[in-house]
């Protein structure tokens, strides 16, 4: 009596809905990630150029949630995660690819459409230059309507120049929309929103399966500056980071000899050189106040009069008050140039 009741059950249930689900449960069970996919205000009929771009890569099925929930369970796979995704008109896509890349071919993937009303311009939109293929007649005015320049030859229309009808961001005017579809012109981008990922039991929400290449290649190269700056500082032995240890423990060695006044053949321009700017600044600081007999350089003495001039106006009342008196400087003066 139960089978017989089980095979009356079954007889109600169409057979295509049978196969579907069962067509269904294999897809599931062999590919490890499920996309779906909302096909509210997306043209069906575009998703032929989706198929044809995935062909190898993965199965994509317009089908019933219900239907698509039942082959889930039967699957094994726990569907109360999926149940708030299972609305509205949907397709859904099984690959063995990284969900996370898949996602982002539906990202990158636009598909073209006519224009309808209300429908805002990507970029601009522009009425060719040449034959129409229109008969004139009334659509003349509407090309008159649009400012769109042109002229009758051999009883068709010819547009005389390249216009734009909309720019970007533009509504698409309506007395636009015959005219773009008999020329062919698809000025609209559309592509498929994906509401969700379902991989080896995540699922995971349309916002968290897009990848930020540039934040992330950003961050790399960041993270790398920043490691190799460390390296460097803490000589870190491994030959790409010590020619520039190397480097720079030279240089701040030359800075330090010059600063202390070490003499050594390495260091030996940087010291002289060092004392001889301080020795031109003081002498510049104190040429007004006592006669040196030496002639300073010019370049020399313009710049640290200028230096001179802005520190002035800065510490005037301190320079009056801690200046070196005229016997300091001329103790200062023996022991420089003795």
């Amino acid at each position: 009596m139960k089978r017989l009741a089980l095979a009356l059950k079954q007889r109600k249930v169409a057979s295509w809905k049978l196969e579907e689900v069962k067509e269904l449960t294999e897809l599931i069970k062999n590919n490890n990630t499920i996309l779906i996919g909302s096909l509210e205000g997306f043209p069906a009929d575009k998703l032929h150029e989706i198929r044809k771009k995935l062909r190898g890569k993965a199965t994509i099925k317009v089908t019933k949630n219900t239907l698509f929930k039942i082959a889930a369970k039967n699957a094994g796979i726990n569907t109360e995660k999926l149940e708030q995704y299972l609305t509205g008109p949907n397709v859904f896509i099984f690959t063995k690819d990284n969900p996370f890349l898949t996602n982002m071919f539906f990202e990158n993937y636009k598909l073209r459409r006519y224009a309808m009303p209300g429908d805002k311009a990507e970029e601009e939109v522009v009425i060719p230059a040449g034959d129409t293929g229109m008969p004139a007649g009334p659509i003349l005015s509407v090309f008159g309507k649009l400012k769109v320049q042109t002229k009758v030859q051999d009883g068709k229309v010819h547009v005389v120049k390249d216009t734009v009808v909309a720019k970007a961001g533009d509504v698409i005017p309506t007395e636009a929309l015959p005219i773009l579809q008999k020329l062919g012109i698809m000025p609209v981008y559309v592509k498929l929103k994906i509401k969700v990922a379902y991989h080896e039991g995540l699922v995971i929400p349309a916002e968290n399966l897009k990848l930020d290449l540039e934040g992330y290649r950003s961050n790399i190269a960041e993270a790398y500056r920043n490691a190799f700056t460390l390296a460097v500082e803490i000589a870190y032995p491994v030959p790409d980071v010590l020619k520039f240890t190397i480097s720079k423990v030279f240089k701040n060695a030359i800075a330090l000899a010059s600063e202390i006044g070490y003499l050594t053949p390495e260091s030996a321009q940087a010291v002289i050189s060092k004392a001889v700017a301080k020795a031109y600044a003081l002498a510049t600081a104190i040429s007004r106040k006592v006669d040196l007999g030496v002639q300073l350089p010019a370049a020399q003495h313009t710049q640290t009069q200028q230096s001179t001039a802005e520190e002035k106006k800065e510490e005037k009342k301190e320079e009056e008050k801690k200046g070196p008196s005229e016997e300091e400087i001329g103790s200062g003066l023996a022991s420089l140039f003795g």
